[in-house]
């Protein structure tokens, strides 16, 4: 297995680098390795150094991430406003190239832990599935991150300009004030 990080690089500029690591061993194999160095400035906090990424997917069968299988638009139901794609995430410890990402069965729920939506800035974004980055503060709900990280939950989340996020819950309106 090859990371998504990885497979990106021809769309970075980084055409050199991808053409340079061999798919045909370890992602961490002796010529994979030298590659450490050169990950795209991209996938790590602008300052931060080394080969640790600090953008990560969420993966699942329920999420934008399933596994070897690829999700179409037409299969997040939820609304692509209201899903994540990406998170960031700091204290994890993921190599750049490493196949690995948050394990939606595993992760922490919380806003700002390493195991989940995490950053070095006060409040952590992620990347939406239609392509806007949105920043969450600390008392977001887990159980409203949660629901924005699977495609087909069936979760009824509204993003009110006046209220901010929220999720009906058995038909009532539960506040949740998100910028």
């Amino acid at each position: 297995m090859h990371s998504w990080r990885v497979l990106l690089l021809p769309y970075l500029g980084m055409e050199d680098v991808y053409k340079e690591y061999r798919f045909s061993e370890p992602w961490d194999g002796p010529n994979n390795r030298k590659l450490a160095e050169r990950m795209p400035k991209i996938y790590r906090f602008p300052g931060e150094h080394g080969p640790t990424t600090n953008y990560l997917a969420v993966v699942g069968p329920e999420t934008a991430w399933p596994g070897p299988a690829t999700v179409t638009g037409d299969e997040v139901k939820d609304g692509k406003s209201n899903t994540i794609l990406i998170v960031e995430n700091q204290g994890a410890g993921i190599h750049w190239m490493e196949p690995r990402d948050l394990s939606f069965a595993d992760m922490d729920f919380t806003i700002g832990s390493p195991q989940g939506l995490s950053s070095k800035y006060v409040d952590p974004a992620v990347v939406m599935m239609d392509g806007r980055i949105r920043r969450f503060e600390k008392r977001l709900p887990a159980d409203v991150f949660r629901a924005m990280l699977t495609i087909n939950g069936g979760e009824r989340l509204v993003d009110d300009e006046a209220a901010g996020w929220y999720l009906l819950q058995d038909g009532r309106q539960r506040p949740i004030r998100v910028p």
